[in-house]
């Protein structure tokens, strides 16, 4: 991506976007909100392309419908989750590592992963007061991980982009 699409990015931003948001002026807030938008985006994405892949190829409706069905459901719980991977990558990645932001990025879409699998545990474990509570974290830790092998092709790329964005957006302005 060149100079001028990192401003563009970045002036859209600092108009419209993540970085009206309170304490968005702080780089690891900043990239809490920016990996935050980049989920919204892994999210969406997720979602049509899922329904696109249905309407050329077929398919079982029961599978391609769950999945569609799934990434919906996902929004609400991964943002605010890779709102804290952003947050917690961005200050433990040191200032002085090359190629920081992408790998920043990285960082916090794995631990987006993370945060989500562990909550979607809670809330089984919460929810389902009749199972038992191992039960109830087996199949959370099963959701996170298919979760994740679903997502990783589209939200690992995306993750490291938003971070190169954002280490380019934050050493510029």
């Amino acid at each position: 991506m060149s100079t001028t699409a990192v401003e563009t990015v970045g002036t859209f931003c600092k108009r419209y976007g993540p970085s009206r948001l309170p304490g968005a002026s702080r780089p690891a807030v900043g990239a809490g909100y920016a990996v935050a938008t980049a989920a919204l985006a892994a999210a969406v994405a997720f979602v049509v392309l899922t329904e696109v892949e249905t309407l050329l190829f077929g398919g079982p409706i029961a599978v391609t419908g769950e999945l569609t069905y799934y990434g919906l459901l996902a929004i609400p719980l991964v943002v605010p989750a890779a709102f804290v991977g952003g947050a917690v990558a961005w200050r433990l990645v040191p200032e002085s590592m090359s190629y920081r932001g992408p790998l920043a990025g990285l960082f916090a879409t794995l631990l987006t992963h993370v945060v989500a699998t562990l909550v979607v545990v809670a809330v089984l474990i919460v929810t389902n007061p009749f199972e038992s509570v191992l039960r109830s974290g087996q199949f959370g830790l099963v959701v996170g991980f298919f979760g994740f092998l679903f997502t990783f092709w589209l939200t690992l790329p995306i993750g490291a982009l938003s971070g190169w964005i954002h280490e380019r957006a934050v050493t510029e302005y």
